[in-house]
């Protein structure tokens, strides 16, 4: 199965992941995505004056995480993030359910947009047996490589 295809219909079927930014420690928090490119790039709404806003201003950088339960399965991004403060891009990624978070709406100064482009995708689904051998222990893995995906030898620590 193609993992980077596997992980966007996984980020498109579960709404909400855990953004995890760097910091010391790294931080992470529950959040529910608006949006998911073809190129399994993720969009965020939050708050410019919000933690995790302000450290990818700092970093650059953010891993997000959705676990799907009924099959059994995970998807993990991981590379680029911005703050995207454009108002065109604002209101087409806008839902009105956001209203109660932030009431002036995507025309407000609370609002901004978070997109995560991602390097690194890391996959396991049981239900649709995408697991390296043996049995699930470690996730499948690919990488962008000038601008195409790459699967990746899953890597193991060393024994002691």
């Amino acid at each position: 199965m193609d993992i980077a295809q596997l992980a966007v219909e996984t980020l498109r079927t579960v709404p909400y992941g855990f953004l995890v930014t760097p910091a010391t420690p790294p931080t992470a928090r529950l959040v529910q995505h608006l949006h998911v490119d073809d190129d399994a790039a993720v969009w965020i709404g939050t708050s410019p004056r919000s933690r995790k806003a302000s450290s990818i201003a700092t970093h650059g950088a953010a891993t997000y995480v959705v676990e799907d339960r009924d099959r059994f399965a995970y998807v993990s991004v991981a590379g680029t993030a911005d703050v995207v403060t454009d108002l065109a891009t604002r209101n087409r990624m806008w839902e009105e359910g956001l209203r109660a978070f932030f009431p002036a709406g995507p025309e407000g100064d609370d609002f901004v947009l978070v997109r995560l482009t991602p390097d690194v995708v890391e996959a396991m689904s049981f239900a649709d047996g995408v697991h390296p051998d043996p049995y699930g222990l470690v996730p499948c893995r690919v990488e962008r490589r000038e601008g195409a995906w790459r699967e990746v030898e899953p890597e193991r620590a060393r024994g002691h």
